[in-house]
């Protein structure tokens, strides 16, 4: 599914919509340059589970945020100041993965993608001007 939104608003409102097929669990993964809006998708992710826009940070020191909801584990990794992947951190994401039901959303999905499942979604966000952007969807 390709769309392109004219707002931070109708990017979240796009999230927001995918968080419903993740619900009981399930992994998106976020690809773009800096500046495109990852972490405003996200926040429209996190607002469709339940999750208050204000919890929603990039976890720059620690790379994962943990948020439990009703019960479910949602994990928030940021991996932009990752170069690579050191073997402590993939196993630490290999254990994250395991649990099916875990809600798991990444951005910088692509410092990982040697380890990425093959079941997850993956948006591609494109920067256009200012205020669009091009979202890809895409269901593996």
């Amino acid at each position: 599914m390709n769309t392109i939104t004219k707002s931070p608003q109708e990017t979240q409102e796009i999230a927001n919509k995918l968080s419903k097929k993740i619900k009981k669990g399930g992994m998106i993964c976020l690809f773009g340059n800096l500046g495109t809006g990852k972490t405003i998708f996200t926040k429209g992710l996190a607002q469709g589970l339940g999750i208050e826009k204000l919890a929603i940070k990039s976890p720059t020191y620690t790379y994962i945020r943990h948020h439990k909801i009703h019960g479910q584990n949602i994990y928030h990794i940021d991996l932009y100041r990752l170069e690579q992947i050191d073997e402590l951190l993939a196993l630490e994401l290999e254990e994250i993965m395991q649990n099916k039901n875990n809600i798991i959303i990444v951005e910088w999905a692509d410092r990982m993608e040697n380890i990425l499942p093959k079941k997850r979604i993956d948006v591609e966000i494109l920067y256009i001007d200012e205020n669009s952007r091009e979202i890809k969807i895409t269901e593996h």
